[in-house]
């Protein structure tokens, strides 16, 4: 298929503003839509503030508290045998699906598990709506499960053991050898279903010890290998969550130290309560220890005059108010924002900071399915390769990770940009993806 010739697809609006939001389009009363595939009948005044979108008894919604519960039930019963079917499913698609093109083989799964194609994450991951890295990690698990603990997949398989319990069994197994694992699971793949979980990790823990002594001397090195971890809070840039293991005696150090400073606060006027106290301190800490060596941190914040809220980039939306609170005590540099409307395109493959900045504001996940990579560790990649005329300008380029990249060079993926910010996937296996800076469309053909 030629991308320069690529008619536009049914569905997208006509010129659309790749550098603005798209408005929303409001939904008619009594209007159907249709998501994934699941047909849903709206009624209520939709277009008006605090009504809510009520579901018409048509869905199938019982009236008695009773059938209620019966249905709760049938519905948990259901929920089981799709997991299980799903990941059956995934398994199987390993042996099914051989390379597209010039696609390798390569291990996902422990020792002993059969390579397979390595751009097959992808569809699975498209079909599932996961980021790559969970469906390559599902295609692990599976691996694993399937051909190095028969019992156990067995034990799933007829519903005697949750998928989410076999799936942590075979991640605590991943590391050692498949005979190993073959002998954990012939001792103890029968029994682990009638045991608690606490017992079933306990038992585990035990058996992986008696099989490979060393493996779990580093496990257990690992399990408790000094760290101390940052993780941005998704939907809020005002708080961050701190996650680390420390040795013993400097955490009670840590612990009384924080402790006798929240004590300090509250008698110096602060009337939050303590945990709230004990996280000032932490962070007064953190500014009063090393003040000359204060890291100088970038923080990237998007709005508008009219917008209510700024988003931080990495972190999620704050509002106009809390930016104060944000800064304090903060040395604030302000950069120009680059004017998305001044594209000048260049005659060269490398991509300008400039126009790799305006890209990175616009579109800031990688352009592929249900991607997760910020636009800031991806490259820019030609949709129109560079070697067949594509030009360097922000409506033939888009972040893509070396993954994605290598899946179009020699994968059989097809990548197009039917109008600029609109990339449409096609999978060597017929899936069609739509990405904007909006997220992941799933096409159905």
């Amino acid at each position: 298929m030629d991308e320069e010739t690529t008619p536009p697809l049914p569905g997208l609006p006509d010129g659309p503003d790749f550098f603005r939001p798209a408005p929303a389009r409001p939904v008619a009363d009594g209007a159907v839509l249709l998501r994934d595939g699941l047909m849903v009948t709206l009624t209520g005044q939709n277009g008006e503030e605090g009504d809510p979108v009520a579901v018409t008894a048509g869905y199938g919604l019982p009236e008695d508290p009773a059938d209620h519960l019966t249905q709760l039930a049938e519905v948990e019963a259901l929920a089981r045998f799709a997991e299980i079917r799903r990941l059956a499913l995934v398994a199987d698609l390993v042996e099914a699906a051989g390379p597209v093109d010039r696609e390798q083989l390569v291990p996902l799964g422990g020792e002993g598990t059969p390579a397979v194609p390595e751009f097959l994450h992808l569809e699975v991951g498209g079909a599932l709506e996961l980021a790559p890295d969970r469906a390559r990690l599902l295609i692990s698990d599976a691996l694993d499960l399937k051909w190095r603990h028969p019992r156990l997949w067995n034990q799933m398989i007829h519903g005697r053991i949750p998928v989410w319990r076999a799936i942590q069994i075979a991640r605590r197994c991943h590391h050692l050898p498949a005979t190993a694992v073959v002998w954990i699971d012939d001792r103890i793949g029968d029994t682990l279903p009638g045991l608690s979980w606490a017992r079933a990790q306990r038992l585990l823990a035990g058996e992986i010890a008696a099989a490979d002594p060393a493996a779990a001397d580093q496990e257990e090195q690992t399990r408790h290998r000094r760290r101390l971890d940052l993780y941005p809070r998704q939907g809020t840039a005002a708080a961050t969550d701190v996650v680390g293991v420390l040795d013993t005696t400097d955490a009670a150090q840590l612990d009384q130290t924080l402790a006798t400073m929240a004590a300090e606060l509250a008698a110096a006027g602060d009337t939050t309560d303590l945990d709230t106290r004990r996280a000032r301190a932490l962070g007064l800490l953190a500014r009063g220890q090393h003040p000359a060596q204060t890291p100088i941190v970038h923080l990237y914040v998007h709005t508008t005059p009219e917008a209510d809220l700024a988003r931080v980039e990495g972190h999620g939306p704050l509002a106009h108010t809390a930016l104060d609170h944000l800064l304090t005590r903060c040395r604030v540099r302000l950069t120009r924002v680059i004017d998305h409307a001044d594209s000048v395109p260049v005659d060269a493959y490398e991509v300008p900071d400039r126009i790799r900045e305006q890209l990175i504001l616009a579109q800031p996940v990688e352009v592929a399915p249900y991607a997760t990579l910020t636009a800031r560790r991806a490259d820019m990649d030609h949709t129109i390769p560079w070697a067949r005329g594509g030009p360097t300008t922000p409506d033939n380029l888009g972040p893509l990770s070396r993954t994605a990249h290598r899946a179009r060079t020699h994968g059989g993926y097809l990548l197009t940009q039917p109008q600029p910010g609109h990339w449409h996937w096609t999978t060597p296996r017929g899936q069609h993806f739509i990405i904007t800076n909006h997220g992941t469309i799933r096409l159905r053909t």
